[in-house]
C-alpha cells in the first residue's frame, strides 16, 4: 500500500477576482484560484495579507464574485472535467471564514466537453450565472438577492463551438462562435427565465454578423468578448458596445440603439412572415436572404491594431469600464482606452513586460495583481512615468504597425469617426510597471531531477519550470530559514561557543566566549557602537584563556543559611570549566569586566569517593553546567557533581561507571526560564554505545534504597548505531509553559546521526534516527520564534524543534558549522551564533521548516529536459526558445532548440550547443561507459527533425556530447558532438543498459551500441524492436526496461545482449503520460485522465503478467516520477514508513509516494474509509467518490473507489479531531462493528506525525 501526500502544493494561479464587502469600511479582498484551492487575501496599503482559504475537491477552472448589497461576499467556483461542478462560496464580513453553501453538479455522461470555452460568467447585477462546460448547451443559474443559488436550467444553443460569451444587457448574452463553415460569428440571445431557455431568435441588440477570420486565431487562446456599458451620465441613445479582443485588431461594435432595435424588430417580423408565406418562391427567397445575412460582415465602429501575441488575460481599470489592461501570452501588457464621448476611438498604450498572465485583477491605486501559470505571480504598480529600462522601447512592436510616442498623442487632437475610427498605438521608452511583490510559482514542471551536490545527505530538486518569456530552473530545498546579520572574521578552528549575561536573570547577553583546540577567546557585544563585537584582552578578563574551554555559564549564587540554601537569581557569577579544573568569575559592573573569584584544580577536589591523588594528572573529558550544578566526567568512568556554595566549589556526589564517559547533560527538563537545579542527569558511554539517565539522590533517599551511592540508575537506552559524542536533555515547546513542554533526550553520534528519545514516565521511548551528515555531532540549545529548539552541528547544521505536535528537523543552509549558541541583544534579538571554520556568523532562525526555492531565470528559453552530470559537476538542459510573433502572423512563432550546461552549484551557464532551426532536442540522458579501459562520460541527446508537411516526424538523430577538457567550470566551455547516429522518427525518450543506448523512436525501441575501434568512437544500430504505437516513456532498471505507450498501456521488456525480449504487458487502455520502476517487479505510473496506477509483475505456470495493484485519481497530469525523497533521512523503529518516489505536475505540485507495510496499511485504509464517511455527513462531499479513478466520461461503475493508494493529506485531518471527543468516537466506531477501528487514536496520531515529517 502506498500513501500519496503533498510536498509542495500547486502554485499555478488559474484565476482571480476582487470583491468588496458592503460594510462601513468597504473592506476589499482578492480571491485567488489555484488548482485545488481558493485563497482569500485582504487588500491593504502595505500589500496582500492572506486571510483564509478552502480546499476544493476538483480541478478549479474559474472563480467569480457575485455583486450583492449584503455584508457577506458570494463567490462561484467552476471545476473542470471529468466531473465539473459549480461551487457556491460565502465569505463572512471579517473575511476570515470561507464556507461552501452549495455544490451544483454539472456532470453529464453522454455530452461532449466544450472544446474552446469552459468558463462561468456572472451578470453585472448578480441575477444570473452562466456556465459553459459542454458543447451546444449552457447551464443558467438564477441567483437570489444574497448571490446564492435559487434554481437552474439547461439552455441548449445552436452555437456549437463557443469561443466567448458576455452579458451585454440585464437578460442578454453576446455569443462569439465558429459556425459549421468555419466562420467567426457574433450575435446575441436573450435569456428567458420564465421559459427556461435562450431565445431561438437572435437578440435585436446585436443581430448576427461575421468577423474577419484571418484576423483571429482560435487554436490556443481564442478571442474574447468584453462589454463597454452605456454611460448613464451622457443621456445619449447609446446602449453600450462589445469589444472583440484577441486578434490582430481590437474591434468595437456598438449595440443597437432603441430606434435601431425597433427597426431590426420590424425587419425580423417581415422576414419571419415571408418565411411562413404560402408562396413557396417567396419563402425560399426569404430563407436564401437570411443565409446571405449570415455572411454579412458588419463594420466595427472603432478598431486599433494589436501588435503582439494572443491575449491571455484582461481586466477593467475603472468603474465605467472604458479602460482595460490587456496582456498577451508573453507578458506584454498594454492599456486600452475606449473613448465614447464624441464618436468612438480606441487608444492602446504599451506599459511593459511581466510574467505571462492567466489572470489580471485591478486592486486599487494603479496596483494590479497578475496571476501566472508560466511564471511567478506578481503585484504590479502602473506608473505614469517610466520606472525601468529607460533606453529601450516600452514593448517591441512590428514595423508594420504605426505607433506614436506619448508626447505626440496630444498633438493628434480629437479623433472623430463617422464610419470606422482607426485607433492609435502609443509606445514610448521604458517600462511603466513596478513590481511590488512576487509570489513563487514552480509551474509548469516539465522535468526534474533529485540530486545531492555536496555529499552531505542534503538533497535538492532541480526542476524545468516556466515557459514563454519566463522559463527558469528552480532549485528546491527544505530547511530552516536563516537570516544573516553579522560576520566575525578571523576566528578559526572553533570547537565550542557560549554567550554570557552580566547577571543570571538578565534577558540580554553581553559577552561571547569562543573555544578553539588550544585557546579561549572572549568578546563583548558593544551595543553603544552599534553592531560591533569587540575582543577583550586575555589577561585582565579573568577567564582562563591559555587553554580550551569545556563549558562556561552564568550561575546563581547559593548561600547557606541555617540548614537551607538561598538561590540568588541576580547573581553575576560565571563558572568556566577547563581540562585541568574550574574557575569561578564575577562580573564587576563598575570595572565593566569579569574578575576571577576563585579556582579549583582537579587535584584539590575534595570528594569522599575519590582520592586526591587519583585526580592528579587527570583531565576533564566532559562537562555541563546549569543554574546551580556542575557535572564533570573524568577518565576511568568517574562522574562528579559539584555546587557553588558561599562562593566555593563543593563536591556533593560522585560515581564510577564501568565504561568511559563520552558526554554528560544536566539541563533541567522544565519550562521555567530559570530552573534552579535538576535531579536527572544524562550520561553516555564510548565502549557500550548507550545512554543512561541517572538520578541524584539525597542521603535519605539513598538510605531508603539501602545504597551508599548518591547517583542511581533510572533507565538506559538500547545500544546505539554508533558511539555517542554529545548529549542534550531538552524540553521542546514554549518557554515558561510546563504544559506545552515536551522532554526529550538527544544524542549526537560520531557518524553524523541524531538519536532522539521522548522522556516519559522515567523511560526513554519513541526512538528516532535523524541523519544530519557524516561527521561527529554537537548539540546546542537555541530559541526560535519564542520556542525552544536545538541546533545539531557536524558536516552540516540542522535545527530541531517542536511543530504541529511533533519533533521536526530542518537543515540550515550553511555548511561546516562546528558549534552554535543562542544570543539575544538589542542589536541581535533572538538570534544564533554559528561557528564556522574561519568565522562566526550571527543571524536569526525565523522558522523551523521552510521550502527554499532558488530561481535561475532563462527568459525565453523554456527548459524541457534535465539530467545531472556528476563527473562534470553540471546540469545539462534541453531548452526550446520561442520568438514571439503577432497574432495570425504568416510565419508564426520561431522556435530554436539547444543543449545548455549549467554549473551545479552556481547555476552559471558554462556551455551551449545549438541545433538547426528545423530540429528540436526532445530527450536527454547521461551515461558513463568504459572504452578501451578508459571511463568516458557522455550526455546523449535525442534530436528530432521537424517537417511541417509530415503528419509525424520521420527523421531524427542520436548524438553523444562531451564537455571540453578542463575543470574550471566557472569559465565558458564548449559542448562538442562526438558521434551522431540517424534514426527514423521522433526520439521521445532515452536510457541506457551498459554500453547500449536505448531510444524510444515513434513506435519502436532502437538499440545503439557504443563501440571503440581504431581510436574512434562509433554508434552501431543493434536492433529495432517494434511492438507499440507511440512510446513516450522509457525507464531502465539494470537490464529491465519499462516501456510506456501513450496510446495503450505499459509493458516490461528485457535487454538480452543485442535483443529485446518482452517480459510482460498490460493490454488495457491506460494512456500513460509517465511511469517509473520501483524495483524489478513493481512499477508506478500516471495517465492522461489524471489517475495514478501501480502494477506488479506476477508469474503463473504459463506466463508472466502485469497485475494492477493500485488505481487512484490524482486530479492532475503527472509529468515525472523521481526515485527518492527531499526530506532528511529519518528512521523510526515504531512507525515503518518509507518515502519511495517524488512526482511533479504541470500546476507546480510536488508530491511524495510513501510505502506502508501490510499491517499498518490495513489500519490506515479503514481509517480513510471512516474519515470519508464522517466528512461526507458533515460537508456533503464524498472523498471516496472524489479519489475513485476516472476517465473523460467520469467514474467507471467497475471502479467505485480507489485502491492500492491512500490520501495522506486527507488522513492527516484526523489530527484535527483529537480534541473533539464526539467526532473522534464517530470515526473510531465507524458505522458498525465491522468498521470499528482496532488501532488506538494515540497510535494513529503517532503514525500521522511520522507521515507529516516526510512531506
Amino acid at each position: 500500500m502506498k500513501v500519496v501526500a503533498t510536498y509542495y502544493p500547486p502554485s499555478s494561479v488559474l484565476d482571480s477576482a476582487k470583491c468588496t464587502l458592503a460594510d462601513d469600511d468597504g473592506s476589499e479582498f482578492l480571491l485567488v484560484a489555484k488548482f485545488n484551492r481558493v485563497d482569500v487575501y485582504a487588500i491593504r496599503p502595505d500589500g496582500l495579507h492572506h486571510q483564509t482559504g478552502i480546499e476544493i475537491w476538483g480541478r478549479v477552472r474559474a472563480v467569480r464574485t457575485v455583486p450583492t448589497q449584503y455584508r457577506a461576499i458570494s463567490a462561484l467556483v467552476l471545476t473542470d472535467h471529468p466531473e465539473p461542478e459549480l461551487i457556491f462560496l460565502s465569505l463572512t464580513q471579517s473575511g476570515t471564514v470561507l464556507t461552501v453553501t452549495k455544490r451544483l453538479s454539472l456532470f453529464e455522461r453522454s455530452s461532449r466537453p466544450a472544446e474552446f470555452f469552459h468558463d462561468v460568467l456572472v451578470s453585472p447585477f448578480g441575477k444570473y450565472a452562466v456556465a459553459s462546460v459542454y458543447t451546444a448547451r449552457l447551464r443558467i443559474v438564477l441567483l437570489d438577492a444574497e448571490g446564492q443559488y435559487d434554481k437552474d436550467f439547461d439552455a441548449p444553443t445552436k452555437e456549437l463551438n463557443l469561443l466567448s460569451i458576455a452579458f451585454v444587457a440585464k437578460n442578454t448574452l453576446a455569443l462569439l462562435h465558429v459556425d459549421y463553415q468555419q466562420r467567426l460569428q457574433l450575435l446575441a440571445r436573450d435569456i428567458s427565465s420564465s421559459d427556461f431557455q435562450l431565445s431561438p431568435a437572435a437578440s435585436l441588440l446585436l443581430p448576427p454578423f461575421a468577423l474577419p477570420e484571418d484576423w483571429f486565431s482560435t487554436e490556443e487562446h481564442p478571442p474574447r468578448l468584453v462589454l463597454v456599458p452605456p454611460d448613464q451620465d451622457e443621456g445619449q441613445d447609446f446602449n453600450g458596445a462589445v469589444l472583440v479582443v484577441g486578434g490582430r485588431k481590437i474591434l468595437l461594435y456598438d449595440l443597437a440603439s432603441n430606434d435601431a432595435a425597433a427597426h431590426n424588430h420590424s425587419k425580423a417580423l417581415r422576414m419571419e412572415k415571408k418565411k411562413r408565406s404560402a408562396d413557396a418562391e417567396e419563402a425560399s427567397k426569404a430563407k436564401q436572404k437570411e443565409k446571405e445575412r449570415e455572411r454579412f460582415k458588419k463594420k466595427p465602429r472603432a478598431t486599433v491594431d494589436w501588435p503582439w501575441s494572443e491575449v491571455t488575460a484582461l481586466c477593467t481599470l475603472d468603474e465605467s469600464h472604458t479602460k482595460f489592461l490587456i496582456g498577451d501570452k508573453y507578458g506584454q501588457l498594454a492599456m486600452l482606452n475606449v473613448d465614447i464621448t464624441e464618436g468612438f476611438s480606441l487608444t492602446l498604450i504599451a506599459l511593459g513586460e511581466a510574467s505571462s498572465p492567466t489572470t489580471l485583477t485591478y486592486l486599487t491605486n494603479q496596483v494590479i495583481y497578475l496571476g501566472s501559470h508560466y511564471g511567478d505571480s506578481q503585484l504590479l504598480r502602473i506608473s505614469q512615468a517610466p520606472v525601468s529600462s529607460l533606453n529601450s522601447p516600452t514593448l517591441p512592436v512590428p514595423s508594420s504597425v504605426r505607433t506614436v510616442r506619448p508626447a505626440e498623442l496630444g498633438a493628434l487632437g480629437k479623433r472623430r469617426a463617422t464610419d470606422v475610427a482607426d485607433g492609435v498605438v502609443v509606445n514610448g521608452s521604458g517600462s511603466h510597471l513596478a513590481e511590488l511583490e512576487r509570489f513563487t510559482n514552480l509551474a509548469p514542471i516539465v522535468d526534474a531531477v533529485l540530486v545531492e551536490i555536496d555529499n552531505t545527505g542534503q538533497k535538492e530538486i532541480v526542476t524545468c519550470s516556466g515557459g514563454r518569456n519566463t522559463g527558469s530552473l528552480r532549485a528546491v530545498r527544505r530547511g530552516a530559514d536563516f537570516k544573516e546579520a553579522a560576520i566575525i572574521k578571523g576566528v578559526t578552528s572553533v570547537t565550542k561557543v557560549w554567550t554570557l549575561r552580566q547577571k543570571y536573570n538578565d534577558s540580554e547577553h553581553t559577552h561571547l566566549v569562543v573555544s578553539t583546540l588550544g585557546r579561549t577567546h572572549v568578546f563583548r557585544f558593544d551595543e553603544a557602537r552599534g553592531r560591533v563585537v569587540s575582543s577583550l584582552p586575555e589577561m585582565p578578563s579573568g577567564f582562563e584563556t591559555s587553554t580550551c574551554t569545556l563549558g562556561v555559564s552564568n550561575v546563581m549564587r547559593l548561600t547557606k543559611k541555617d540548614s537551607s540554601l538561598i538561590y540568588d537569581e541576580h547573581s553575576s557569577l560565571v563558572v568556566q570549566v577547563v581540562p585541568k579544573g574550574l574557575v569561578l568569575l564575577e562580573y564587576n559592573l563598575e570595572a565593566g569586566q569579569f574578575t576571577r573569584r576563585s579556582e579549583l584544580p582537579l587535584d584539590k577536589i575534595n570528594d569522599r569517593n575519590i582520592l586526591p591523588q587519583a585526580l592528579s594528572g587527570q583531565e576533564v573529558v566532559a562537562a555541563d553546567i546549569n543554574a546551580s550544578q556542575v557535572i564533570l566526567a573524568f577518565k576511568y568512568g568517574w562522574m562528579l557533581q559539584l555546587a557553588i556554595v558561599d562562593g566555593q566549589f563543593t563536591s556533593q556526589r560522585s560515581r564510577q561507571f564501568l565504561d568511559e564517559i563520552s558526554a554528560v547533560s544536566c539541563v533541567p527538563l522544565s519550562g521555567k526560564s530559570f530552573a534552579k537545579h535538576t535531579t536527572h542527569i544524562a550520561v553516555s558511554f564510548w565502549k557500550s554505545d548507550h545512554v543512561k539517565i541517572v538520578k541524584l539522590l539525597s542521603p535519605r533517599e539513598a538510605a531508603a534504597s539501602l545504597s551508599d551511592c548518591l547517583i542511581a540508575d533510572v533507565c538506559a537506552s538500547e545500544r546505539l548505531p554508533a558511539a555517542p559524542r554529545s548529549l542534550l536533555l531538552h524540553a521542546f515547546g514554549i518557554n515558561g509553559d510546563d504544559k506545552q513542554m515536551h522532554p526529550h533526550l538527544l544524542v549526537g553520534l560520531v557518524d553524523g546521526t541524531v538519536v532522539s528519545f521522548a522522556y516519559k514516565d522515567n523511560a526513554l521511548v519513541d526512538m528516532k534516527l535523524i541523519s544530519v551528515g557524516v561527521l561527529p555531532l554537537s548539540l546546542h540549545p537555541v530559541v526560535v520564534n519564542g520556542k525552544s529548539g536545538v541546533v545539531a552541528c557536524g558536516s552540516r547544521a540542522s535545527v530541531l524543534g517542536w511543530e504541529k505536535g511533533r519533533l521536526v528537523h530542518s537543515p540550515l543552509m550553511i555548511k561546516d558549522v562546528n558549534a552554535a549558541a543562542y544570543v539575544n541583544t538589542r542589536t541581535y534579538p533572538a538570534s544564533v551564533v554559528l561557528a564556522g571554520m574561519e568565522s562566526l556568523v550571527i543571524g536569526a532562525v525565523t522558522s523551523f521548516e521552510k521550502i527554499h526555492v532558488r530561481s535561475v531565470p532563462l527568459g525565453y528559453d523554456s527548459p524541457r529536459c534535465i539530467v545531472h552530470c556528476p563527473s562534470w559537476k553540471a546540469f545539462a538542459i534541453a531548452c526550446l526558445r520561442m520568438t514571439p510573433a503577432r497574432v495570425s502572423e504568416v510565419e508564426g512563432e520561431i522556435f530554436n532548440s539547444s543543449v545548455q550546461l549549467f554549473n551545479e552549484t552556481t547555476f552559471e551557464k558554462i556551455a551551449q550547443l545549438n541545433v538547426k532551426n528545423s530540429e528540436d532536442v526532445t530527450a536527454l540522458h547521461y551515461l558513463t561507459v568504459t572504452l578501451a579501459g578508459q571511463v568516458i562520460n557522455f550526455v546523449c541527446a535525442g534530436v528530432t527533425v521537424y517537417d511541417y508537411h509530415e503528419r509525424e516526424p520521420s527523421q531524427g538523430r542520436v548524438i553523444l556530447l562531451q564537455k571540453s577538457t578542463g575543470n574550471n567550470l566557472a569559465a565558458t566551455q564548449a559542448l562538442t558532438v562526438t558521434i551522431t547516429a540517424d534514426v527514423k522518427g521522433c526520439i521521445y525518450a532515452l536510457t541506457s543498459v551498459g554500453d547500449t543506448i536505448v531510444a524510444a523512436v515513434n513506435s519502436s525501441l532502437v538499440l545503439l551500441r557504443i563501440e571503440y575501434a581504431n581510436k574512434s568512437i562509433s554508434l552501431r544500430e543493434v536492433t529495432v524492436w517494434n511492438h507499440n504505437y507511440l512510446i513516450t516513456t522509457l525507464v531502465s532498471y539494470g537490464d529491465l526496461l519499462l516501456v510506456g505507450d501513450a496510446l495503450t498501456s505499459v509493458s516490461l521488456a528485457k535487454v538480452n545482449d543485442s535483443q529485446v525480449e518482452l517480459v510482460a504487458k498490460d493490454y488495457g487502455s491506460l494512456w500513460p503520460t509517465c511511469a517509473q520502476l520501483l524495483d524489478e517487479k513493481s512499477l508506478i505510473g500516471a495517465n492522461s485522465d489524471y489517475n495514478m496506477f501501480a502494477f506488479r509483475l506476477q508469474k503463473t505456470e504459463l506466463q508472466k503478467l502485469l497485475e494492477r495493484e493500485g488505481h487512484y485519481f490524482v486530479g492532475d497530469i503527472i509529468n515525472k516520477f523521481v526515485p527518492g525523497s527531499l526530506g532528511l533521512s529519518e528512521v523510526s523503529a515504531d512507525v515503518p514508513l518509507q518515502a519511495q518516489q517524488l512526482f511533479f505536475t504541470p500546476t507546480g505540485q510536488i508530491g511524495v509516494i510513501i510505502n506502508v507495510d501490510e499491517e499498518l496499511s490495513l489500519h490506515m485504509t479503514a481509517l480513510q474509509r471512516n474519515l470519508s464517511t464522517y466528512f461526507e455527513r458533515k460537508e456533503g462531499v464524498s472523498h471516496s467518490r472524489f479519489r475513485a479513478p476516472k476517465n473523460n466520461w467520469g467514474r467507471s461503475d467497475s471502479e467505485a473507489s480507489s485502491f492500492g493508494f491512500l490520501d495522506g493529506d486527507f488522513l492527516e485531518r484526523f489530527s484535527l479531531l483529537m480534541e473533539d471527543s464526539r467526532a473522534l468516537r464517530q470515526v473510531m466506531d465507524g458505522q458498525g462493528e465491522p468498521e470499528r477501528l482496532t488501532i488506538s487514536p494515540q497510535r494513529i496520531q503517532k503514525v500521522l506525525e511520522r507521515l507529516q515529517s516526510m512531506h
